[in-house]
């Protein structure tokens, strides 16, 4: 509970005055350590190579790496938002209630300009690979909001909690098959952004 004698950037909770949260914790809720999840994106890599024997070159590992980066921002904008409105539900939970961004005070402003900054990045990174490959990324981001955010929230909502999170292992394996689907087999209109 926020005292009025308190300052903006210290939280009392239970008699414990929790600082304002630093670098750190702003790095630790967008969850880098969670990035392996994204290796659901190496069957669909795996399918696209192997159909249309893309040639392993510079090119190859350059459009891999870019398109996994992608998937680690978007999935990263989705966490900072899922530990922000979380909070208050996590300082009860026996084990969250130790993550950092529990223990601190995260500042909204900053929270919300990490989450536009991860978002915008992760979009515009995916621009640079084809149009199916942005709007799944896009999907994904969408698939974070209606979990996390109010009204939709759908992590409250039973069983759409667990189909709205089921459904983004799919969407990382689609996202790995287009990261490979060549050019020419795509519409030009979907793959030319000029």
């Amino acid at each position: 509970m926020k005292t009025s004698h308190t300052p903006v950037s210290t939280l009392v909770e239970d008699g414990v005055s929790l600082k304002a949260a630093g670098l750190h914790e702003y790095v630790t809720i967008a969850r880098p350590d969670h990035w392996f999840k994204n290796i659901f994106m190496l069957p669909g890599m795996l399918f696209a190579y192997l159909v249309y024997q893309t040639p392993i070159d510079a090119g190859f590992f350059l459009k891999a790496l870019s398109g996994i980066a992608c998937t680690c921002l978007i999935a990263s904008a989705n966490y900072v938002i899922n530990e922000y409105l979380d909070v208050q539900f996590d300082r009860f939970h026996p084990v969250k209630k130790f993550r950092s961004g529990v223990q601190t005070v995260l500042n909204p402003y900053y929270v919300f300009m990490q989450w536009l900054f991860l978002a915008v990045s992760g979009l515009v990174l995916a621009s640079y690979i084809n149009l199916p490959f942005v709007l799944l990324e896009a999907f994904l981001l969408f698939m974070g909001v209606m979990y996390n955010v109010k009204p939709f929230r759908t992590k409250d909502r039973v069983y759409l909690d667990v189909l709205s999170e089921s459904v983004n292992n799919p969407i990382r394996l689609a996202l790995g098959w287009f990261i490979f689907v060549p050019a020419e087999l795509l519409p030009k209109d979907i793959y030319d952004f000029s």
